[in-house]
């Protein structure tokens, strides 16, 4: 995982409302030769102001691996692409999984992401300066 300082920015006013009509994104990491990886498409959910994600398949996602080796990527919302710093987040599991319901319902989909494997794979989405 990169330990690199990213410099990070509030979302705008504008972003939150694609955010918010925008039930799936689509995501991608940063190779190590600044290319992009394949987007995936997952939920979000904000808790507070911050936009969370979450791995299906855990830490060893191939997916999330990719997005935490860099740090960086790029977040594709209803195709308005914004470049994106993967923060991992914990603490707030609970929270999340609460967003989740909230957002999606309970589904099986929704019962994966609240499953431990999932809970900690948990991370931040926040705009690139």
């Amino acid at each position: 995982m990169s330990t690199e300082p990213l410099d990070t920015r509030a979302w705008t006013a504008a972003e939150l409302a694609v955010l918010d009509s925008t039930p799936l994104i689509r995501v991608a990491g940063v190779r190590p030769d600044g290319t992009l990886r394949s987007f995936v498409m997952i939920g979000h959910v904000r808790v507070g102001g911050d936009e969370l994600i979450r791995s299906l398949n855990g830490t060893g996602g191939s997916w999330y691996r990719g997005a935490t080796r860099s740090g960086r990527g790029e977040i594709d919302v209803d195709g308005r692409r914004i470049k994106v710093a993967f923060l991992v987040d914990t603490g707030r599991e609970d929270e999340v999984d609460h967003a989740l319901r909230a957002r999606y319902g309970n589904d099986s989909g929704v019962r994966r992401m609240t499953k431990p494997k999932a809970r900690e794979a948990t991370l931040r989405v926040a705009p690139l300066a």
